[in-house]
């Protein structure tokens, strides 16, 4: 088996957010450039996609990576959730993160909706990583947020619901993967990326 080259990622979080439900917004409505030319592009997209929803499937504690009020990086463990019904590729790479209002990556999405998941798994010699923006839905009635709210979840997350209540939606503008038969470039040692449109 083959190894790839690896290299530690440089992650360009370039994308805002807007807030259609009354939700966290970074203020500037309209996203930045994806940087097409720092990325190297999937020769094969669907292998990609398809490989890092494998890995995805298994890896569901993940880094989640924000940014604070002075430009740095903030990187916890969360448990992700996928987007059900999801009917386009966008949409099959959302996430979802069950959090409280208190908490400080809701702080810091408010002020800067760039996020960024890192899946990781060490046997496969693998990881995807998801760039995007965050939408914070306060709203429980929102659609988005309904197949989430059975009973033992809402008693775990916020026992005096619907205080404190909020979900992270995470859509990704980018996706970068090495993995078996998906390895990264070379010569630049750039994961094989795609960009959702």
């Amino acid at each position: 088996m083959r190894m790839p080259r690896w290299c530690a990622p440089l992650i360009l979080l370039a994308v805002a957010c807007t807030a259609p439900d009354g939700a966290a917004s970074s203020g500037d409505s309209v996203p930045a450039a994806i940087p097409h030319a720092e990325l190297s592009l999937a020769k094969d997209p669907a292998l990609v996609l398809d490989s890092a929803a494998a890995l995805m499937a298994r890896d569901s504690s993940v880094a989640l990576v924000t940014v604070d009020a002075n430009g740095r990086p903030r990187v916890r463990t969360v448990r992700a959730f996928p987007f059900e019904g999801a009917s386009t590729p966008r949409e099959r790479f959302t996430i979802f993160v069950l959090t409280r209002m208190s908490t400080r990556k809701v702080t810091q999405l408010a002020t800067n909706a760039q996020a960024t998941l890192y899946f990781n798994e060490d046997q496969r010699v693998s990881y995807a990583t998801l760039m995007g923006r965050a939408i914070v839905h306060r709203d429980p009635a929102h659609p988005n947020v309904q197949s989430f709210l059975d009973s033992g979840t809402v008693r775990f997350f916020w026992p005096e619901f619907p205080r404190d209540f909020v979900i992270l939606e995470i859509r990704p503008d980018w996706l970068e993967f090495i993995g078996p038969g998906v390895w990264n470039d070379p010569d630049t040692w750039r994961p094989q990326a795609v960009v959702f449109e």
